[in-house]
């Protein structure tokens, strides 16, 4: 992906700005000043990242990439002073070193206002509708190190803290940080690593339509094939990614993976009529291009729309956000299914959920915790399913683990469901030879309905 960015970077006729100059030259600037000045100077270094870069480089191509890095440095280069040096020293980080430069309070100004010249829109015509963060980190000489590896490991330690922390932020460098924050960094690193590799894969949770004893699809769920520690499920890692933004990476790439697989499962099983379905986050959500990006991938691969399912949760919340409300409304115009995912069963979601465009109701686990004292929800369940078949919704139960909760939901009228009685998440050749077997039909039977 990077081999056409990092020409860029090495051919001089192509830096970001003509102030800008190479790596290994800051580098060496950096060391000659130390030698020069020992404990009696001072230095400040900068490190601005572009917050979800891949993502910028996977939507819009290298050469746009580009274009949004040069007009960045530009714009840092007018608030710089004249004695700085400004580096690209890799595909989403600008490093400024400057010398000698004044209080701690006049470097916060300055960082504060690095941040907020990125704020502004784009006034090229090919990157003004694109709108960026970035990450910035900062630590002084000799304070945060004493010679320029240790200034530079600390310096992209202070970054990271900006990144975890959601971006567009800026980060000091201090003693202890290291302790807190190193672990997360090195496995942040891995995580990046992984997202070049394509290590991470989809697993597939079977829903099952109990009335016509079929299946109705299957949720996508993320797993990290990781080179040494196998399969990673997503607690070990949707979090940190939550808090850098690769969460957004993670939607496209899998709905993209998503809409393929359920693509190849429907022209191979061309008899059932399959619904694969993608969890979106709220941080994604809040994301103003998600409908367009999400929408674009679809039209590319000449998706179906109706057979596509994106799960929320907490819809009360959501529709008080006005960028969320317009992702989900213009989602759910071009044809997409909406679901909730976890639909806690009291009277005020039932209420809220009224007001909403909601597609499938995917009941939480909490219902089937306990079934033998269970008349309150039961009863609160009828007025849910009335609402269901009144407006054509589709109910889901989810977390059946048992013959007899599986017998339990069938009672109450619920026509589908998923839990790891039918199976536990599958990896996709799993899922085929699932379906070629027809092995939920195992499941359901005569003393099981």
């Amino acid at each position: 992906m990077f081999s056409k960015l990092k020409k860029y970077f090495k051919d001089k006729n192509n830096t970001i700005h003509e102030r800008a100059i190479p790596r290994a030259q800051i580098i060496k600037q950096i060391n000659r000043y130390i030698k020069r000045v020992g404990n009696f100077g001072t230095a400040t270094l900068i490190l601005i990242d572009i917050d979800a870069y891949h993502n910028l480089l996977e939507a819009y191509g290298e050469d746009i990439y580009f274009e949004i890095m040069k007009e960045t440095a530009s714009r840092m280069v007018g608030l710089l002073p004249e004695n700085a040096a400004l580096s690209q020293i890799r595909e989403e980080g600008i490093l400024i070193f400057i010398p000698n430069e004044g209080t701690q309070s006049k470097i916060e100004k300055l960082c504060k206002k690095l941040l907020e010249s990125t704020h502004i829109p784009f006034e090229s015509e090919a990157i003004k509708d694109i709108h960026i963060t970035t990450s910035i980190g900062v630590c002084t000489y000799p304070q945060s190190g004493s010679v320029v590896k240790e200034l530079l490991d600390n310096l992209d330690l202070a970054s990271f803290v900006s990144k975890r922390s959601g971006g567009d932020k800026v980060t000091s460098y201090y003693a202890t940080l290291s302790d807190d924050e190193r672990d997360n960094k090195i496995y942040y690193e891995e995580i990046r690593t992984a997202i070049q590799r394509r290590e991470f894969v989809l697993y597939y949770h079977p829903i099952i339509d109990f009335e016509n004893k079929t299946i109705f699809g299957a949720e996508a769920l993320m797993r990290w094939n990781h080179p040494t520690k196998g399969v990673l499920p997503p607690q070990d890692f949707i979090q940190l990614m939550e808090q850098t933004g690769d969460i957004h990476w993670v939607g496209k790439w899998g709905i993209d993976q998503m809409i393929q697989f359920q693509q190849q499962m429907q022209r191979e099983f061309p008899s059932f009529k399959l619904v694969f379905s993608l969890n979106l986050s709220l941080k994604q959500l809040l994301n103003p291009n998600l409908a367009r990006q999400l929408i674009e991938i679809a039209k590319g691969l000449s998706a179906d729309p109706s057979r596509i399912m994106l799960e929320i949760t907490n819809c009360m919340v959501y529709d008080k956000m006005k960028v969320v409300e317009a992702n989900l409304t213009r989602l759910k115009a071009f044809g997409f299914l909406i679901a909730v995912d976890g639909f806690p069963l009291d009277q005020q979601s039932i209420l809220a959920i009224q007001n909403t465009t909601i597609d499938v109701i995917k009941l939480g686990r909490t219902f089937l915790k306990d079934i033998t004292n269970n008349f309150s929800q039961e009863k609160l369940l009828v007025l849910l399913l009335d609402y269901c078949k009144k407006n054509k919704k589709t109910l889901v139960c989810e977390g059946i683990e048992t013959k007899e909760l599986l017998q339990y939901v069938k009672n109450q009228n619920v026509g589908f469901g998923s839990g790891f009685y039918f199976a536990r998440p599958l990896a996709p050749e799993n899922l085929k030879k699932y379906i070629e077997e027809h092995q939920w039909k195992d499941k359901l039977l005569p003393e099981a309905e």
